[in-house]
Parts: structure tokens; C-alpha cells; sequence
């Protein structure tokens, strides 16, 4: 009898998203640690605030329960944030599906002259760069930082699920094997693994049932 194909998670499922996954062998292993900042203060009205990541509205709305009131407009990268600040009643002006697509976006306005950029100690610099580069002012606002927890793995999956850049980096930072199947959450943590792996899948939307999907589709 043939041994059920392994796949490693480098975050908790829920048990739902594991029983999903039940033809093969799981095993979940934190490659990251999130801290939230507390106190933060925002003593200006936000006229455009940016938004690319869960954890930046985590920081700002539910661990220091700023008002909502305080932002004008805001933008934000992908559909789990846009749902997020939602929740929160934050109206989202357009969300994107990279933080490249949202500089451009803001560029081609032309009336944006500042943005407040709420993000973690590891951003990516394509936004920000690309704002400098066009003259828009942009203030960037830490309100989280994400820890690498590099684990040596003494065994070499079949497939592995990463859900941010971070996590891939902490991955290879460990070194790990690269040739493992790697299935990403978003195209920005594909970007990231597809400079490291050679069979790279990303999910068609970015949720954890689209990963899973995907997974199924192309792991057996």
C-alpha cells in the first residue's frame, strides 16, 4: 500500500481545512511570529491610507481600537484585508491584487500628494519606492513586526503551504529542501518563491480553501 503523500503548513488550519486535506499526511509548523505594536497614536486626519496586509488592520483597529473615523479614503491589497477592514467598517475606495498594481493606481490619480502607509518591520519596498520615485509623500506607520522562526526540518515534504514572503525566507533561511512542491496563498508570497523553488503554485484567489483546491488539483 502506497504511503499517503506528505505536505507541511507553515501556519495552523482549522480543523475543517485539515479534514480537507485528510488523503494526506499534514503537519503544521510556525515559520513566523507576529507581534502587534501597542499605543500607536495617529494625531492627523488620514486623507489616504494604505492597507497590504491582515495584520496592519489587526494593529490598528483591533488591538489599539483606533476610530474608523480617522481615515478618509483607503486602499488596500487583496480580498482577506478588504473583508477585514470591512468588518471594521472601513469602506475600502478600490482594493488590489499586488502592492505593484496599487502603486500604479495611486500614481495614475494624480491628485494623491501624501499616503500614510500602515505596515509591518518587513514590508516589501515595491509600494513605497515607487510612491518616492513619483513624488508622493508617503509616511509609514509600523504597527506590527513579524519575527522569522527558522526551524531545520529533518524530513523533506512533498508539498508545502506558505502564506507570506516571511515565512518563505524563514523556510530557506533554515535550509531547508528546495524541492519540495511549494503552494503560496497570493502572488506576493509566489514572488518570493519562485526565486528559491523550481515547481511554485499560487492560489487563483488568496484563501486557504483556494490553496487546498489547488493542492488537490496538482499534488498526487
Amino acid at each position: 500500500m502506497t504511503s499517503p503523500l506528505t505536505l507541511l503548513s507553515t501556519k495552523p488550519l482549522l480543523p475543517s481545512q485539515r479534514e480537507s486535506l485528510s488523503a494526506y499526511t499534514v503537519e503544521e509548523m510556525p515559520f513566523i511570529r507576529v507581534g502587534f505594536h501597542q499605543n500607536i497614536a495617529i494625531t492627523e486626519k488620514v486623507d489616504c491610507a494604505v492597507f497590504t496586509s491582515q495584520n496592519a488592520v489587526k494593529a490598528v483597529f483591533n488591538k489599539n481600537k483606533l476610530p474608523t473615523t480617522i481615515l478618509n479614503t483607503t486602499y488596500c491589497v487583496g480580498e482577506r484585508t478588504k473583508k477585514l477592514l470591512g468588518s471594521f467598517g472601513v469602506h475600502v475606495e478600490k482594493c488590489c491584487l499586488s502592492a505593484l498594481e496599487l502603486a500604479n493606481l495611486l500614481i495614475e490619480k494624480k491628485d494623491i500628494s501624501k499616503v500614510h502607509f500602515f505596515c509591518g518591520n518587513l514590508r516589501r519596498d515595491e509600494l513605497p519606492d515607487m510612491l518616492a520615485a513619483n513624488e508622493i509623500e508617503i509616511e509609514e506607520i509600523e504597527v506590527y513586526q513579524t519575527e522569522l522562526l527558522p526551524t531545520k526540518l529533518t524530513v523533506k515534504y512533498d508539498g508545502v503551504l506558505f502564506f507570506s514572503p516571511s515565512a518563505v525566507q524563514s523556510y530557506i533561511l533554515a535550509g531547508n529542501s528546495k524541492e519540495s512542491t511549494v503552494f503560496c496563498i497570493g502572488n506576493t508570497t509566489a514572488t518570493e518563491a519562485v526565486m528559491e523553488f523550481e515547481k511554485v503554485y499560487v492560489a487563483e484567489t488568496p484563501s486557504v480553501e483556494s490553496l487546498i483546491t489547488l493542492v488537490k488539483e496538482n499534488l498526487n
